[in-house]
């Protein structure tokens, strides 16, 4: 395939899987208004055995216990998904009437009841709205990354926020008929891709900031397709051998368990490693992304084992499948802030702009969908609605560039304001007359427009060592000269004639700068196939490193000053020729007047 006939397929994927999970967790944002109909029973572990029912509820006038179980292979196939519910039996709608068996004692007891409203509180109204929120960042975080840097640690970190999101999924299970809403399960948020997300989170962890190792990392990412398998079998089981046949669910289910349980502590092994093994900057860059996997994934992992034993309140239970929407702000802010992903920032901004606006275009029509057609929310219509208006959202893409100032503004102003700063200063380097003006574009001028931590500029002298010309950031203690033990950077910039990584290219631990202002990029500056001058920059005041685009007009500005100490080199030459001729004219009018004539 051609590059661009990949990137079409990857956008449909993207697209579909997102649509996919939108589709199956938004329309529960309806019961704000429209709430679902309940039996009262509060909690049904994996056997389909009653865990708690509520006082004076329909399960509790119709004689329920906890205990019973319910034997939903006796029951009628449409009402199956009624009754396959992580809480409990519910219907789309109040006032529904359902008849179904319980074992009891070793004998059935058939029960009729009609649902009543939820009776949902502000609070839980609230968490279900902030739910609804978080199913969207997710999405629309992880959708973002994978197409604006296909790699595997992206798909992967995709597949944890299409899996791992937390949204409530209650009406897209009842509504649909048959057996369909078990199959969506099956291929939902707690199945394969639910499946496929916890394995991501090890792909990730493994490949974090290491795309390119081996070793054990390596062994990882060969094992996730079988472990995912082993989880994918084990959700078959719990969805067609319990949903459908009503087999026992207690030992997949905490087999499964475990084996999440396994996979997120390796993964967390993996995230400390990666920790420990960083240098410098590098532990501040990436801390947040690896605390926030933490406690995003002991809380699912919490929440999915209490909710097994035990019911609990549905404001504990939402809050802690609520706290993982830390995971997609902490890797945006680290991919932002810190460049943890290194995302084309030159080429892909035009495709940041369009992302935003889809999101704000497809919140509108989102709204439109659920304020004015809420009433055909009840049945099947209501998927077919729900894609129809994201879709319109895509659709209406091309409306970007009627907000492209505005993001500009916003979001790149910043940016724009220090590239335009420095671009300046690169044009004007080259006319510099003396060597403190060079001096302050190369330290100053960067220091001041990119918010930098640290800049020095070491300048070759005659006698060959390089002197520490000009600083910002570099306070008592630090080296001033360089010297024998600088010599492998020194070669390093005579070949390179760019930017070089200090990460990459480890230079010194000692006498230098600590913290963000340590070097983080040295820019050799060559004049006539020699290293004139060496400048070292910092991260920035917050400890984020420098991107693509400052490590760019950081190299125009050497280039810039390059061409100015050539021109002063060539000005200090034509005076140094200019005093001599003028000495061998004053000799010649001596010896002149001596009547003195040279051989």
């Amino acid at each position: 395939m051609t590059g661009s006939s990949r990137a079409t397929v990857r956008t449909i994927v993207v697209l579909a899987l997102a649509l996919f999970i939108l589709a199956s967790g938004l329309p529960d944002i309806r019961r704000v208004w429209l709430q679902l109909g309940t039996f009262g029973i509060a909690g049904v572990d994996p056997n389909l055995v009653i865990t708690g029912i509520k006082d004076d509820s329909p399960a509790a006038k119709a004689g329920l216990r906890v205990g019973d179980r319910i034997d939903i292979a006796d029951e009628d196939v449409a009402h199956r998904s009624w009754l396959y519910v992580g809480s409990g039996p519910e219907t789309p709608t109040p006032g529904e009437r359902l008849t179904f068996s319980v074992m009891r004692g070793g004998q059935r007891h058939s029960v009729t009841m009609v649902s009543e409203p939820e009776g949902l509180t502000p609070t839980t109204k609230t968490l279900l709205v902030l739910r609804e929120l978080s199913l969207l960042l997710f999405v629309g975080i992880g959708a973002a990354l994978v197409l604006l840097r296909p790699s595997i640690p992206t798909w992967a970190f995709y597949f944890v926020c299409l899996g791992l999101n937390g949204a409530p999924g209650q009406i897209t299970g009842i509504s649909l008929p048959t057996y369909w809403g078990i199959v969506a399960g099956l291929f939902g948020s707690s199945g394969f891709i639910g499946s496929a997300g916890t394995v991501g989170v090890l792909i990730f962890a493994a490949l974090f900031l290491h795309e390119q190792s081996g070793g054990w990392r390596r062994l990882a990412l060969r094992l996730a397709p079988f472990l995912w398998l082993v989880l994918a079998a084990l959700d078959v089981y719990l969805w067609v051998g319990e949903g459908w046949y009503g087999l026992p669910g207690n030992p997949a289910f905490n087999y499964g368990l475990l084996l999440q349980a396994c996979i997120i502590a390796l993964a967390l092994a993996a995230f400390v490693a990666t920790y420990v093994e960083a240098r410098g900057t590098d532990k501040q860059r990436i801390r947040w992304v690896i605390l926030g996997f933490g406690i995003a994934t002991i809380a699912s992992l919490l929440a999915l084992y209490l909710q097994g034993i035990i019911p609990l309140p549905y404001w504990l239970y939402a809050s802690l499948l609520f706290v993982p929407v830390i995971v997609p702000l902490t890797v945006a802010y680290a991919v932002i802030r810190h460049r943890i992903i290194d995302v084309s920032f030159v080429v892909s901004r035009a495709l940041v702009y369009g992302v935003l606006t889809t999101l704000l275009v497809g919140a509108f029509s989102l709204v439109d969908w659920l304020f004015i057609d809420k009433l055909k929310l009840v049945r099947l219509g209501t998927l077919a609605e729900m894609g129809v208006a994201i879709a319109g959202g895509f659709w209406f893409n091309g409306l970007h560039r009627r907000v492209d100032t505005l993001i500009d503004a916003t979001f790149f102003r910043q940016r724009h304001r220090a590239e335009r700063l420095l671009a300046q200063d690169a044009q004007a380097l080259p006319l510099a007359e003396s060597s403190a003006a060079i001096a302050h574009f190369l330290v100053a001028e960067p220091t001041r427009a990119l918010v930098l931590a640290s800049a020095a500029l070491f300048r070759r002298q005659r006698d060959g060592t390089y002197f520490r010309e000009a600083s910002e950031g570099w306070g008592g203690g630090t080296i001033a000269r360089l010297d024998a033990a600088d010599e492998p950077l020194l070669l390093l910039g005579r070949t390179e004639r760019g930017p070089i990584s200090l990460h990459d290219h480890p230079w010194r631990s000692e006498n230098v700068p600590s913290g963000a202002a340590r070097p983080l990029i040295a820019v050799p500056i060559m004049v006539r196939d020699q290293l004139a001058a060496l400048v070292f920059y910092g991260a920035h005041v917050h400890g984020e490193t420098l991107d693509p685009d400052e490590i760019r007009i950081l190299g125009d500005l050497a280039n810039g000053a390059a061409a100015a100490y050539d021109h002063l080199d060539a000005d200090a030459l034509r005076r140094e020729n200019e005093a001599m001729r003028n000495e061998v004219s004053s000799l010649r009018v001596r010896l002149a007047e001596a009547e003195i004539q040279p051989a």
